[in-house]
C-alpha cells in the first residue's frame, strides 16, 4: 500500500500539467472523462482534477462552480457504480480476475469483507476519502452483495463532501499551487529514489522469507522421511 501511494503521488505530480491542459481545452468533457477514469482505479487520484478545476475557476473563470460540482458527481459516481456492478456480478471470485487483481487482492478483499460485516455503510462513506481504498471498497461492496441503495447513498454523501472541498481548496489556493508544484518537482528525484529503495527493500524481505520458508519445509520433509524410515525398520 505504501508503494502504491508513493507511486500515485509521483504520477500525480507529473500529470498535473496535462490535466490542466485538457481541462482548459474542453473543461466539462475533460473533467467528466478524467474523473470516470480516476474512479475506476487508474492510479490518477481524483483529487487532482478537482483541485485543478478549482484553480481554473479562480484563474480563468471558464465555468460555473455549480455545474463543476454536478459534472464531478456524475463522473465519480459513474465509475464507482461500474466497480460496484462488476463486484456484484463476479462475487467473491472478483479477486481471481486479472483485469482487477491489481486493485483488490485476496488479502485486501478478506479484510474489507470483514469490515463490511460490521460497518458496511460507514465503510462506503469513509472509504471514499482514502486514496488506494476507494476502488477496492466499491468492488467489495458489490461482491459482498451490500445493498445497492445503501452503497449509493453512502458513497454519494461522501462524494458530496469531498468534491466541493477539493474544488474549494484549488480555488482558495490557486496562487500558491504553482509554487507548490515547483517545490514538488524539485523533490521528485528524491521521491523516486525513495520509491526504488522501498521496492528493493520489500523484494529483499520477500526473497529472504521465501528462502527461509523453503528451508523449513525441506527440514520438515526430511524429518518426516526419517521418521517413516525408522518406523519401516522397526516393523
Amino acid at each position: 500500500m505504501r508503494c502504491f501511494l508513493l507511486a500515485t503521488s509521483l504520477l500525480a505530480i507529473n500529470q498535473v500539467d496535462h490535466v490542466e491542459m485538457w481541462m482548459e481545452q474542453a473543461y466539462y468533457p475533460a473533467l467528466l472523462l478524467i474523473l470516470v477514469v480516476a474512479s475506476l482505479g487508474v492510479p490518477i487520484p481524483e483529487d487532482i482534477p478537482l483541485i485543478v478545476a478549482g484553480v481554473l475557476l479562480r484563474t480563468h473563470g471558464i465555468a460555473s462552480p455549480y455545474w463543476t460540482v454536478v459534472v464531478a458527481l456524475i463522473g465519480i459516481m459513474s465509475g464507482d457504480l461500474v466497480l460496484y456492478t462488476l463486484g456484484r456480478r463476479w462475487g467473491p471470485d472478483v479477486v481471481s480476475h486479472r483485469s482487477v487483481r491489481w486493485l483488490i487482492t485476496p488479502k485486501r478483499y478478506a479484510r474489507l469483507s470483514a469490515e463490511f460485516q460490521r460497518h458496511g455503510t460507514w465503510m462506503c462513506f469513509v472509504g471514499r476519502f482514502i486514496v488506494g481504498v476507494r476502488a477496492a471498497m466499491c468492488m467489495t461492496a458489490g461482491a459482498t452483495r451490500f445493498p445497492y441503495w445503501r452503497f449509493f447513498l453512502a458513497d454519494f454523501c461522501g462524494a458530496l463532501l469531498s468534491i466541493p472541498f477539493f474544488v474549494g481548496l484549488g480555488y482558495l489556493c490557486a496562487d500558491m499551487i504553482p509554487k507548490l508544484l515547483r517545490y514538488l518537482r524539485g523533490a521528485e528525484t528524491l521521491l523516486t529514489a525513495a520509491a526504488i529503495g522501498v521496492v528493493a527493500a520489500l523484494l529483499l524481505v520477500y526473497t529472504v522469507r521465501k528462502r527461509r520458508r523453503a528451508r523449513r519445509i525441506g527440514a520438515r520433509r526430511e524429518a518426516a522421511l526419517a521418521a517413516q524410515s525408522r518406523t519401516a525398520r522397526g516393523a
